[in-house]
């Protein structure tokens, strides 16, 4: 998209609502709005509990952003600590799941310690609008100015896991004992998990490269995206005490050496992979009734082939059967998506080459279909549909109330659309949702079609 912008309007950001577009998939037509440009390089973006953006800029700021008027508000300048150069900065981030009652804020950067290159991942307090009270989790990690990870995620048993790069030296991702070219799982105070493969390292899978994006999926999967040399970027998908083989093997297991490897060394093959490299980015699960193209599926943005790629499973979630790709060209390089409780998508944009440092050309765009009905095309209300009790204390049975010789699937996720429960259901099926006091949305998809989602609290 061309856009003209007057000196005023790059000052005080206000042009960003005006500059649209018009994108048509195969039965829905999406607009496009810039929401904020003038970015100094936007590596994560989350859809907070405020109704706001949550973004990282690998120059070392947190901000918030507003969806509607794209005005920016800075919660975190650590410009002064964050070393930033090529790829390296301020990067992952993750939010509390339970954010009303633990305001806890994960972020990984890269930082000096003398002469030397390295990362850490820190634990801030949000209070009074404003990140504060810094612990650092972990530090120390072996870091360079590319090949860094940084992707966070937290999962339902409330542990975190964060991926690391081989930092340009291709001896860490098969080193046990280095925190390089690895998942690393951790409790969200930063200590050692009981249950990791080995109680005394946070190392939970090894032999990665550059892994970039992380989802747990409603399916139970936990897909990772991961750059390659000049070939063979990867999708994966995660599994503890697992070796995905980097640098002993690149892609496939398919040729003798790399075969013999694989078998000696418990590896992973990827399930997508492609030379020439495309350079995957961050992936999320789109669920939302609002682009129906889209539903169902894994998304993942695309720096260096400036693109969105669907991914559609088979029933298992194991195995690709059909990827589509979306908006060649028709943006910048994509560097990361979130997703807005409606359906609404989100891009951040990353300029047109991998140097680019022009701030001009890293923004936030929306994609929204504006068509869009929820109360017609997407969950309206069943009458016959109910959770009880609501709130639910913990330890009380959780009761589903449906019409009979209904079938369904019943899924619950905490506010920040992270999935912690997944049910095949019918009238008489028990749910064994076991939760954590908090608050939960749940959705019901039957087999007609029909669904029905709502809040659960639990106290």
């Amino acid at each position: 998209m061309k856009r003209l912008f007057t000196l005023f309007f790059i000052v005080v950001m206000s042009f960003s609502a005006n500059a649209q577009g018009s994108h048509t998939l195969d039965s829905t037509t999406l607009t496009s709005r810039v929401v904020a440009d003038s970015l100094d390089i936007p590596w994560e973006i989350l859809w907070g509990p405020d109704d706001h953006i949550w973004m990282t800029e690998r120059y070392g700021r947190v901000s918030r952003i507003n969806p509607e008027t794209g005005t920016q508000d800075v919660i975190l300048d650590l410009s002064s600590d964050v070393y930033q150069n090529s790829e390296s900065g301020m990067m992952g981030m993750a939010l509390h799941p339970d954010f009303e009652n633990e305001p806890h804020v994960f972020i990984a950067y890269t930082y000096l310690d003398g002469s030397r290159i390295r990362e850490r991942l820190v634990r801030f307090n949000y209070t009074n609008g404003k990140l504060e009270a810094a612990d650092t989790l972990v530090g120390d990690i072996i870091g360079n100015t590319t090949h860094i990870g940084c992707r966070l995620w937290i999962m339902p048993d409330m542990t975190l896991l964060m991926t690391t790069g081989d930092a340009q030296n291709q001896t860490l991702p098969q080193d046990r004992s280095s925190l390089s070219g690895k998942v690393l799982r951790m409790n969200l105070d930063g200590s050692i998990p009981a249950d990791n493969p080995d109680p005394n390292s946070l190392v939970w899978s090894s032999g990665h490269r550059n892994a970039q994006g992380l989802w747990l999926a409603p399916n139970g999967k936990l897909y990772s995206s991961e750059h390659g040399p000049t070939t063979d970027d990867e999708l994966n998908i995660l599994e503890p005490d697992r070796n995905y083989g980097w640098p002993n093997v690149h892609g496939m297991c398919d040729n003798p050496p790399e075969i013999e490897f694989c078998n000696d060394s418990n590896v992973v093959e990827p399930l997508v992979v492609w030379t020439p490299t495309i350079a995957p980015s961050d992936i999320l699960w789109y669920d939302s009734w609002q682009i129906p193209e889209f539903r169902n599926k894994l998304l993942m943005t695309v720096l260096k082939d400036k693109s969105l790629i669907s991914f559609e499973f088979n029933a298992e979630g194991d195995s690709v059967i059909k990827q589509t790709k979306f908006f060649k060209n028709e943006f910048q390089r994509l560097r990361d998506i979130c997703v807005s409780p409606d359906g609404t998508i989100y891009l951040a944009t990353s300029g047109n080459s991998w140097r680019n440092n022009n701030p001009f050309t890293h923004t936030i765009v929306e994609l929204k279909n504006k068509d869009y009905n929820a109360s017609i095309d997407g969950p309206y209300p069943y009458n016959n549909v109910c959770l009880s009790p609501n709130p639910l204390t913990v330890g009380q049975s959780l009761k589903l109330t449906m019409p009979p010789h209904a079938k369904g699937i019943f899924n619950m996720t905490d506010m920040l659309g992270r999935p912690v429960f997944h049910q095949q259901v019918d009238p008489t099926s028990e749910i064994k949702f076991q939760p954590r006091a908090g608050l939960y949305i749940w959705r019901l998809t039957l087999e007609n079609g029909v669904v029905k989602d709502g809040k659960l609290v639990v106290e």
